[in-house]
């Protein structure tokens, strides 16, 4: 019963072996409490404390001696035993009963009075808290855990009331984790809204699944920029289209801004900023914060993600964004969370306390429009450091946010895989779907402090500039971390920013940069071609006439001179001027182009068109 091994002739010899080795080393008292311990009881009960757990609702110490003796009658033979109904227990514990009287093993007063005694199975419902860890929990013996349960409880009740408001998107699953900061401690497990809800998959852990997390971990791109003396919070930052390999990540809103403090562009989650200061990051990118701390999910080198890694598009657990913003709230410092008392993780510095702070006052006081529909739920509210995630299709909604106290992390979604749908003109999201439910949360916490401001943040006058060309035409008062110089790179003026600032009319060409101390790195750059795009399919409907199916091509030189030459396939070259399209017709194929400056510097991308 212990080893649970097969009933063969050799494990037979093996367990009389291993009979003598009981009988050497213990009691009959501790080898009958080792049979009890592991008894059949009928079904799944193992034991007869289980049993008197499911039979009577009651501990051992508490039974009579009928009911002992029932339960004592059970192993004998569990299936025919057990409790069923219309089976008479009672005849069966005064079988047991008899044979105690006949061995003199009871007295007369006792016999009668508990074969008289008429005993009742009372079989309820095992209590089941927390049971996405109850597994992990049984893994280890006895065990005493962190969960609260009364926050446990009501967490759960509010989900279930929350499942009711998003269904109609077609969310059926939502997760919950709350961490206590200070210990670093699970108050609250919440795998999923339904343990039981077997059609739409409620045994699986929320938190543990991989997920994308959106745009969630962009606030640790700023705070490494901010380390890196790469911005600060009011420094302006281009949000203009961006091409990398092909690769052209676009905003959620599928519009440009143009520029944007660093601030704003982290509040509005702008994507084109975030995948620009990551890869100014270089050796102290996301990738390298994530590799630090370990995060499990991370399995492949760097460039296998590439520019999406900051977007979400790759998969870590809701458990470890939680962690991951803990860090936030505790200065920089990363550590586990645990579940278990008495056990706590390693601590490592990973962020400065300064970045940390700066960054939980951005994501506290980010104004954002699209709060209209949840305004009702941020009202009264304690000051939250909290962001947002969408992953592709609305497949993954969450938020996470954090006080100094507790950091909680909400997700919304399908284990499925199935993309939620809009309803009643709204798309979901995660500012729309989970952030009402994290303020929730926050207000069943009750009262929540904030952050002291650390030593090392110091007030100066910075040139807001995005890009300084003479002298400074905006000069604000902005918070630094004082021992941190500013950066004035060079590769900030990426190419795409260039044709920005022709098209914007800022200057007319590079020639107006020659005295600024970049000029002969920019001047350097490759033709930029911005149409058309690198492997991308170009599809037409073949009944059009040539003149409606021509290709637009746009490319951008760097050189003061701006005359550039288009190469299409094997044909003749054609003279352009930067910045200005040609549209021409391609027939149906796999089309290599190139574009050649007056510097002899050449760019080449390859695309197809389709007649369908």
């Amino acid at each position: 019963m212990m080893h649970h091994k097969p009933r063969t002739l050799s494990q037979k010899l093996i367990e009389m072996f291993q009979a003598f080795q009981l009988e050497w080393y213990y009691s009959k008292e501790e080898i009958l409490r080792f049979y009890l311990n592991n008894a059949p009881y009928g079904g799944n009960i193992e034991g007869f404390a289980s049993a008197s757990f499911r039979y009577f609702n009651l501990p051992p110490s508490s039974l009579s001696l009928s009911q002992i003796a029932y339960l004592c009658a059970i192993p004998k033979n569990p299936n025919a035993n057990r409790p069923k109904k219309e089976r008479d227990i009672n005849a069966i514990k005064n079988r047991l009963l008899k044979r105690l009287w006949d061995l003199k093993l009871l007295t007369k007063e006792e016999y009668q009075q508990t074969v008289e005694e008429i005993i009742e199975v009372r079989i309820e419902n095992l209590p089941n808290n927390i049971p996405h860890l109850a597994r992990k929990i049984k893994q280890e013996g006895e065990v005493e855990t962190t969960i609260e349960l009364g926050v446990q409880k009501r967490i759960e009740h509010l989900l279930k009331l929350e499942m009711k408001r998003v269904e109609p998107f077609n969310i059926h699953n939502a997760s919950v984790i709350v961490i206590d900061n200070k210990t670093m401690q699970i108050v609250a497990y919440v795998g999923s809204n339904n343990f039981y809800d077997n059609r739409y998959g409620g045994q699986n852990d929320g938190l543990r699944a991989l997920i994308s997390p959106g745009s969630t971990l962009k606030p640790f791109v700023y705070a490494r920029a901010l380390e890196q003396g790469l911005i600060t919070p009011k420094k302006r930052l281009f949000d203009v289209p961006l091409y990398i390999d092909g690769y052209k990540p676009t905003n959620y809103s599928k519009t440009y801004e143009g520029e944007v403090t660093a601030s704003e562009a982290l509040q509005r989650s702008l994507n084109i900023p975030a995948v620009e200061l990551d890869r100014l990051l270089k050796k102290e990118s996301l990738y390298e914060l994530l590799e630090e701390v370990n995060i499990r999910s991370l399995v492949h080198k760097k460039p296998y993600y590439g520019a999406s890694l900051v977007l979400g598009g790759w998969g870590i657990s809701l458990k470890e964004s939680a962690e991951l913003f803990a860090m936030l709230a505790n200065g920089g410092v990363f550590q586990r969370a645990s579940y278990l008392k008495n056990i706590s993780y390693p601590k490592q510095s990973v962020l400065m306390p300064q970045a940390c702070w700066l960054i939980s006052t951005i994501l506290a006081d980010a104004p954002r429009p699209s709060f209209s529909a949840t305004w009702e739920y941020l009202k009264d509210m304690p000051r939250i450091a909290f962001k947002t995630g969408t992953s592709a299709h609305a497949k993954d909604m969450l938020t996470i946010g954090y006080t100094p106290n507790y950091t909680v992390a909400v997700w919304f979604g399908n284990f499925s895989g199935a993309s939620s749908r809009p309803h009643n003109g709204v798309y979901p999201s995660g500012i729309k779907i989970s952030s009402p439910t994290l303020f929730k949360i926050f207000k069943l916490l009750g009262k929540q402090s904030w952050f002291t401001k650390p030593k090392g943040i110091v007030t100066k006058t910075i040139c807001q500039d995005a890009l300084q060309l003479g002298e400074c035409k905006e000069q604000i008062k902005d918070q630094l971390i004082e021992k941190v110089t500013l950066k004035n790179e060079c590769k900030t003026m990426r190419a795409e920013v260039l044709s920005y600032l022709q098209k914007q009319g800022v200057i007319d060409s590079i020639a107006e940069l020659k005295s600024h101390p970049c000029y002969n790195e920019w001047k350097s750059y490759r033709p930029l071609i911005t149409s058309p795009i690198y492997d991308k399919t170009y599809s037409y409907n073949r009944l059009l006439p040539s003149d409606l199916k021509k290709t637009k091509f746009e490319c951008y030189s760097f050189e003061e001179n701006q005359t550039i030459y288009w190469l299409i396939d094997n044909s003749e070259p054609i003279v352009g001027i930067s910045g200005e399209a040609i549209y021409r017709y391609l027939e149906p194929k796999k089309h290599t182009i190139s574009c050649l400056d007056e510097g002899a510097k050449v760019r080449s991308i390859t695309f197809f068109t389709e007649e369908l």
